[in-house]
C-alpha cells in the first residue's frame, strides 16, 4: 500500500470511529448511569406505592374490603421490594416484579363493582411508569398489553351505563390511552438518545474520537474484575509520541492536532474490537488489552511502533516522520490495581525514552510468560 492510500485509509478509519464510538469494549459503560437513574426512580415509586397503598386501603376498608386488602398487600410487598432493591443489581427484573402486581391491582380495581368509574385514570400511569423503568422496547410491550386489557374490562363493566358507554366517551378513553403511550414512547426514545450523546461527549476525546481518561478508568475496573474472576490476562500499553513538542513548534498546533488524529488511527488499525485505545492527555495514549499476556502485548506493541515509524503523517503539504516510545505492564506480575499498573508502565515508558526513544520497554519475559500457541494464533487471526 502506498503512502497516500495509507493516510486516506487512516482518515476514513478516524471518521468511522467518530460515527461508531460506542462499539466494542468502549461502549460498555454507556448504559450504566442510565440504569442507576432507573434504579433511583424505582425506589422512589416503591416508596410512593407503599404510601398510597396504605392510604387507599384505609379509605376502602369498609367500602370494598377485597380491594382494600389487596391494596394493603401491595403496600407491604412494595416495602419488601424497596428493602431488597438497594442491593439487588438486576434493575429490570426488580421493575417487572413491581409493575406486574401494581398493574394487576389497577385492572382489579377497574373490574370491581365497588369502585368509581374514575378509576380508569390510573390506567394512564401504565405507559409512563413502564417507559421510565423498562425503556422504550419493554415499556411499549407492557403498556399495550395492560392498557388493552384495562380498556376491555372498563367497557365490559360499564356496558349498561348509557352515560359512559357511548361513542364519544369510548373514543375519548381510547384516544387518551393511545396518546399517553405514544408520548411516553417518543419521550423515552429522545431521552435515551440525548443520554447517549451526552455520555459520549463526556467519555470521548473530542479531537481523536478515542476514549478519554474517564472511560478508560471505568473500563479498566470492569476488565480487571473480569480478569480476576476468570483468571485471564490483562495488559496495559502506554505510548508517548517522541519529540512531539518539536512538531508543534515547527509546524504549528493545527498540524499537531492532525498528527494526533493520524497516530490514533494507526494505533486503532492494529487493535481488536475488544481492545480499548484511549488518549490520556497531550501526546500520551493508553491501550488496554484484555486477554493478552505480556508476549502477545509485546508483539502488538511492536506492530504499532513499526506502523507509526513506517507511515509518516502526510497532509497540508507536510511529510512528518513520527516515532513512539511504549511501556508495557501486565496485570498481576506488574501490579494488581490501576495505580500500580500505570506507574509500572509509565516507568517502562520513560526507560524507553532514556534508552533512545522509538522502542518498547517491559519486564523481561520468563518461563511462565509463554502464551498458549492456540491462543496466540487466535489472536493473530483476530488482528489480521
Amino acid at each position: 500500500m502506498n503512502q497516500p492510500e495509507h493516510n486516506k485509509r487512516n482518515n476514513e478509519r478516524h471518521d468511522e470511529q467518530g460515527n461508531a464510538a460506542t462499539s466494542g469494549i468502549a461502549g460498555i459503560v454507556v448504559e450504566l448511569p442510565n440504569q442507576q437513574h432507573r434504579r433511583d426512580v424505582l425506589q422512589l415509586l416503591l416508596g410512593l406505592t407503599a404510601l398510597f397503598g396504605l392510604f387507599f386501603s384505609y379509605l376502602n376498608w369498609e367500602v370494598n374490603f377485597p380491594l382494600s386488602l389487596t391494596e394493603l398487600i401491595l403496600a407491604i410487598y412494595s416495602l419488601v421490594l424497596l428493602f431488597f432493591s438497594r442491593s439487588f443489581k438486576q434493575q429490570l427484573i426488580m421493575s417487572v416484579l413491581f409493575l406486574v402486581p401494581l398493574y394487576t391491582l389497577i385492572l382489579f380495581a377497574i373490574s370491581s363493582l365497588g369502585t368509581s368509574e374514575t378509576v380508569y385514570v390510573w390506567l394512564l400511569v401504565v405507559p409512563v411508569l413502564s417507559h421510565l423503568l423498562l425503556g422504550p422496547r419493554y415499556g411499549l410491550v407492557m403498556s399495550v398489553f395492560f392498557m388493552s386489557i384495562g380498556f376491555v374490562l372498563f367497557l365490559i363493566r360499564f356496558q349498561h351505563n348509557p352515560a359512559i358507554y357511548n361513542l364519544g366517551a369510548v373514543s375519548n378513553l381510547a384516544l387518551s390511552g393511545i396518546a399517553t403511550i405514544v408520548f411516553s414512547q417518543v419521550y423515552e426514545i429522545n431521552r435515551a438518545r440525548a443520554h447517549r450523546q451526552l455520555l459520549h461527549l463526556a467519555t470521548t476525546d473530542n479531537l481523536t474520537s478515542l476514549a478519554n481518561r474517564t472511560r478508560f478508568l471505568d473500563v479498566f475496573e470492569r476488565e480487571r474484575n473480569h480478569a480476576i474472576r476468570n483468571e485471564t490476562d490483562l495488559t496495559l500499553l502506554l505510548l508517548d509520541i517522541d519529540h512531539f513538542k518539536r512538531v508543534n513548534d515547527t509546524f504549528g498546533h493545527d498540524v499537531g492536532d492532525e498528527v494526533l488524529k493520524h497516530i490514533s488511527a494507526v494505533i486503532s488499525d492494529r487493535l481488536r474490537k475488544t481492545d480499548l485505545p484511549c488518549r490520556l492527555g497531550g501526546e500520551e495514549f493508553g491501550v488496554l488489552l484484555p486477554g493478552a499476556c505480556l508476549r502477545k502485548s509485546l508483539r502488538i506493541a511492536e506492530d504499532i511502533r513499526k506502523n507509526i515509524a513506517d507511515n509518516p503523517y502526510i497532509g497540508k503539504g507536510k511529510c512528518i516522520s513520527l516515532n513512539v516510545s511504549i511501556g508495557i505492564a501486565e496485570h498481576g506480575a506488574d501490579g494488581e490495581n490501576l495505580e500500580t499498573l500505570y506507574a509500572t508502565a509509565d516507568g517502562y515508558l520513560y526507560a524507553a525514552k532514556a534508552a533512545g526513544r522509538d522502542r518498547i520497554e517491559s519486564r523481561e519475559l520468563g518461563v511462565n510468560d509463554k502464551c498458549d500457541s492456540g491462543d496466540e494464533s487466535d489472536l493473530q487471526s483476530e488482528l489480521d
